[in-house]
């Protein structure tokens, strides 16, 4: 992966989780590296939802809602109901029953995209908790300045992400054209107005009705271009809201009521 300029867009803070975002360099980050901490998933406490790719979606779909937002209709794994409150991670550790997805795990790599056919550049949060400056336990680049083993494996992983991403990003467009989407929402009730339930929620999803009315050939497309267990996975994830409204509740029971 090539360098990039620092002022990209997704080097601005647009990019989820991700705070001081640096390309990756030999000279500059030569001592950097990451240690282990107590709190390994702090960095994820505030953020309620975090970018899905299709090719994890089967078994995201065992945990957490799978939704689709924004003009574009990025999919996101559903974490929580606001902003700073991610229902998953409790004093920095992740809820081990879940599935932690892959924009997680790549943390605190990233990958940022260059002009042109250039190649992306391979970028670091250096505002991480557990990225230091010196006497790393995993440091980043070796004595003769090359990636370390642990640094590989990262840009392997970020590469590989970044590829599933764009397969991800056509399957959208493809269910755009079919015209699948509809705007779905999550409502409880009112104590207050009974009769005006709360839209606490608010996104795009595949339209069962829509669903259903395609045609076979169209169902057979699907299925051979992998779309079908794409949609299935996102329409069995929806049953997941049940566990965030559980998981909110059980929240805001735990905290201090106001005397």
């Amino acid at each position: 992966m090539a360098d990039a300029a620092t002022n990209e867009p997704r080097l601005t803070g647009q990019v989820p989780l991700y705070k001081e975002v640096e390309p990756l360099n030999r000279q500059k980050h030569a001592t950097y590296g990451v240690n282990a901490v107590s709190s390994p998933f702090s960095f994820l406490k505030e953020w309620h939802f975090v970018p899905a790719i299709a090719a994890e979606f089967a078994v995201a779909s065992g945990s957490y809602p799978i939704v689709f937002l924004g003009d574009k209709k990025m999919p996101v794994v559903v974490m929580g109901l606001r902003a700073g409150s991610n229902l998953f991670v409790n004093d920095g550790q992740f809820d081990t029953d879940h599935y932690v997805p892959a924009y997680v795990r790549r943390y605190p790599f990233v990958s940022a995209s260059n002009p042109g056919d250039q190649p992306s550049t391979i970028c670091i949060d250096v505002g991480a908790d557990f990225v230091v400056t010196e006497n790393a336990e995993r440091p980043f680049f070796d004595e003769k300045g090359e990636p370390t083993e642990y640094t590989q494996q990262a840009i392997d992983y970020v590469s590989a992400f970044e590829r599933d991403a764009k397969i991800t990003e056509a399957v959208v467009e493809r269910l755009t054209a079919l015209d699948l989407f509809e705007k779905k929402e999550i409502k409880v009730a009112n104590p207050q107005d009974p009769e005006n339930p709360v839209t606490v929620a608010d996104y795009f999803g595949v339209s069962q009705e829509k669903f259903n009315a395609l045609s076979d050939d169209q169902i057979v497309e699907l299925h051979k271009n992998g779309d079908l267990g794409v949609i299935t996975a996102h329409l069995i994830s929806l049953q997941r809201w049940d566990r965030i409204m559980r998981r909110v509740a059980t929240d805001m029971q735990a905290q201090p009521q106001n005397a």
